[in-house]
């Protein structure tokens, strides 16, 4: 199995809440570094706030999460796509337009030759996602 695993610019809570509502998931595991245990709290001293893990729970499968350690900044491009397919077209739909209400649409959800329906969308946040449906409607 392979799993979906961001690193956020200290905006994990945020971009944890908003796949909540594009997805309709229940709310999120979440972790910060204050809870890290007690032996290792030293080596979090000024990150208490920041998550050490989040996992958004969805029906096309996990949305794992953290923010990056202070210093440290990323910036989500082409390279990397969240790619994932579900046989329910509404709720791909459904998705897609969410995703794409603050974000933008590289490629409309259309039927396609290798797909019922498909679409290219980048979140608000800068994150690539194919969306698609790989069973017949």
């Amino acid at each position: 199995m392979v799993g979906v695993y961001l690193s956020t610019n200290g905006n994990a809570r945020e971009v944890a809440d908003y796949y909540v509502n594009v997805f309709d998931a229940e709310q999120p595991y979440m972790m910060d570094f204050s809870q890290m245990p007690q032996a290792d709290q030293e080596e979090a001293k000024g990150m208490e706030d920041l998550v050490i893990y989040a996992n958004v729970k969805t029906f096309a499968g996990d949305i794992m999460l953290s923010d990056n350690m202070p210093g440290e900044t990323t910036k989500p491009d082409g390279s990397v796509w969240i790619s994932f397919s579900h046989d329910d077209l509404d709720r791909l739909r459904t998705v897609f337009e969410r995703l794409a209400r603050d974000g933008e649409i590289l490629m409309p959800m259309e039927p396609t030759f290798f797909s019922p329906l498909y679409g290219q969308v980048k979140d608000k946040f800068g994150f690539h996602w194919m969306i698609m449906s790989d069973d017949e409607a």
